[in-house]
């Protein structure tokens, strides 16, 4: 199996593990799903008004269009070339400031420009030599990009990717839409990135977590109501050469790709907080997500490359089983 069907496979399997898990007794919920963000979209509702799920179709692939077409523009864009920024856009730049902070600079989405030398998000894959890596060195940086709510220039031939966050964002702007049209029960997965609005009938949503060693098995079952959960790990978007595997996540104080976790996952009170940090601790040390999610009061499931579960700030008070 290449590296793309195992790639297809694991999100495959992630989501129906989140259906099976939260969505048992479907008589009354209508679940649609499409492809859309890199990967499959499940959308479950307490009602069979097709007009509501077209409709947040159509909205989540224009939201990831503009994103899309933003982070294009300005990876093509020349140093100091001004390039217009959606409403949107300003949200998610304001985001990338906020977690390159609290990563200690170790998350920052202008690490593209080393990350693309390797072939991510899509391939093909290869190994730059050192040369390479160092003659970029100098483009990767947040301080590099100029913005305002209007416009925004580079300083470098840098490259930026919003992946770790945007898709969790334009999942809760899904999830505002459906509130607007008065849907008070609702769950929106997208590969994994889930929001769980209401109750699923009279209890909270029940949500699976993927154990990444044994595909018949879970980390974690919680319960979420009006709740989010993110995931990121090392067995999802991946490569391995010569027995090392090179995950999409990079720290940008190293510029080397991080292979520090199996996986992490975070519930918060949105989806895009819960994928950005996700992100964020996936790039720590324990010691270092102990005190960081106990300043963001996000729980906290670590399974370590040893295969040992760390349950952090509160993550036993959601769980139903382990």
């Amino acid at each position: 199996m290449d590296n793309f069907a195992k790639i297809a496979a694991s999100l495959f399997f992630i989501i129906i593990l989140f259906v099976i898990s939260g969505c048992r007794d479907n008589k009354q919920y209508n679940t649609r799903s499409f492809y859309e963000m890199g990967t499959i979209v499940n959308i479950t509702l307490s009602s069979r008004n097709s007009y509501i799920i077209n409709e947040l179709n159509r909205k989540m692939k224009s939201w990831e269009k503009e994103v899309s077409r933003f982070a294009e523009k300005v990876n093509n864009a020349k140093p100091g070339q001004s390039i217009p920024v959606p409403g949107i856009i300003y949200n998610l730049l304001q985001k990338a400031e906020y977690y390159k902070k609290q990563s200690n600079e170790k998350f920052d989405i202008t690490i593209a420009t080393i990350s693309s030398l390797y072939g991510f998000p899509k391939g093909p894959f290869r190994i730059p030599d050192n040369e390479t890596i160092q003659n970029k060195s100098d483009d990767v940086g947040f301080s590099n990009l100029v913005f305002d709510k209007t416009s925004l220039s580079k300083k470098t031939e840098l490259k930026i990717d919003m992946g770790a966050y945007a898709k969790g964002y334009i999942v809760d702007k899904g999830i505002e839409f459906l509130k607007s049209e008065g849907i008070k029960s609702a769950m929106i997965n997208a590969g994994g990135d889930l929001y769980a609005l209401g109750n699923k009938k009279n209890r909270k949503w029940h949500i699976a977590i993927k154990n990444p060693d044994n595909k018949t098995k879970f980390l974690s079952i919680i319960a979420l109501k009006n709740k989010a959960v993110a995931t990121s790990g090392n067995y999802e978007r991946y490569f391995e050469k010569n027995g090392k595997r090179y995950t999409h996540i990079f720290d940008s104080t190293t510029l080397q790709t991080a292979n520090n976790y199996k996986s992490i996952s975070v519930i918060a009170d949105t989806v895009e907080r819960s994928d950005g940090l996700a992100t964020v601790y996936y790039l720590m040390d324990i010691n270092k997500i102990k005190e960081l999610c106990k300043r963001e009061k996000t729980p906290v499931l670590v399974y370590t490359l040893k295969s040992k579960k760390i349950k952090l700030c509160g993550w036993q008070g959601y769980e139903i089983s382990n």
